[in-house]
């Protein structure tokens, strides 16, 4: 009789988790479709991840930052490697929702079954300049990582790049890193069912352009008093960007401090990567 009724008290708690499970289902269809933001290193990626934080706090939205919650962690995810995405590629099943959420920054391709159906933005700068900032960046500036592992390689990488002139340096990464690296981006953009792209340019050019392509594309409505907190946040980065960008056609660091020569050679690296994302 004690066995009859265990087991129907454990029917009935399956049955109620069930429901649970049912429910939450039905909920997270009713959230807007989840967003992944690709970005690439320097492009301001830090201002967009505060214009995310202002304008989808009254939506359905929940800001993920996978990338960064592993870079700030230090040596308690020992086990997870670098890059970090192959991890997230592999536990996809438990990492991502196709609804509710914002992932991102994402500096690094990631692709996972099902990545397709996800929202895409994609936030990318200049290949030129990219390369101009990192040489600048990972030679003197970036914050070393926490990870025991992953600060040892980062200290190699740098003394070896600091070895190196900018102009050497882009043109072996160009080949490397960015033509790969923006190649696969495209892939993730020619088979994304929804996605925005937008350039480095519009946000220092026209921030209020920017703020309205993305609050549109996400079905938000900032306030007139967030967009101008934005603006007003946004200005620093804008200030410092202009004053060191020189202008001859197209805005770009690359212009002033890379020989003409070099300028030539990367352009024809790059020929494709530079035609397919309209720089």
């Amino acid at each position: 009789m004690l066995k009859k009724i265990s087991h129907k008290i454990k029917l009935m708690l399956y049955s109620r988790k069930l429901q649970s499970r049912l429910k939450i289902a039905s909920c997270n269809l009713e959230r807007p479709r989840s967003i992944i933001f690709y970005t690439t290193h320097k492009c301001a990626s830090t201002f967009v991840q505060r214009l995310f934080e202002i304008i989808s706090k009254n939506a359905e939205y929940e800001l993920v930052d996978y990338a960064g919650t592993i870079w700030g962690a230090g040596d308690r995810f020992k086990n997870i490697e670098t890059p970090y995405e192959l991890f997230l590629e592999r536990a996809y099943s438990d990492l991502y929702s196709l609804n509710g959420k914002i992932y991102g920054p994402q500096r690094e391709y990631l692709d996972f079954p099902g990545r397709n159906k996800f929202k895409h933005i994609f936030f990318l700068r200049d290949p030129r300049d990219v390369l101009v900032s990192a040489y600048y960046s990972f030679a003197f500036t970036h914050t070393k990582p926490l990870r025991s592992g992953d600060r040892d390689a980062f200290l190699q990488q740098r003394a070896q790049i600091q070895e190196q002139e900018i102009d050497a340096y882009v043109l072996e990464q160009a080949e490397e890193w960015i033509v790969p690296f923006y190649h696969n981006y495209q892939k993730l953009r020619d088979t994304a069912d929804d996605y925005l792209y937008l350039q480095y340019a519009l946000f220092i050019n026209d921030t209020a352009e920017f703020i309205k392509k993305i609050s549109d594309f996400c079905a938000l409505s900032p306030s007139e008093k967030e967009i101008r907190t934005l603006m007003q946040e946004a200005s620093p980065v804008q200030i410092r960007e202009k004053m060191t960008h020189k202008r001859s056609g197209k805005t770009g660091q690359y212009l002033e401090k890379l020989r003409p020569e070099t300028i030539e050679k990367l352009n024809d690296i790059l020929a494709d990567v530079l035609r397919e994302w309209e720089f």
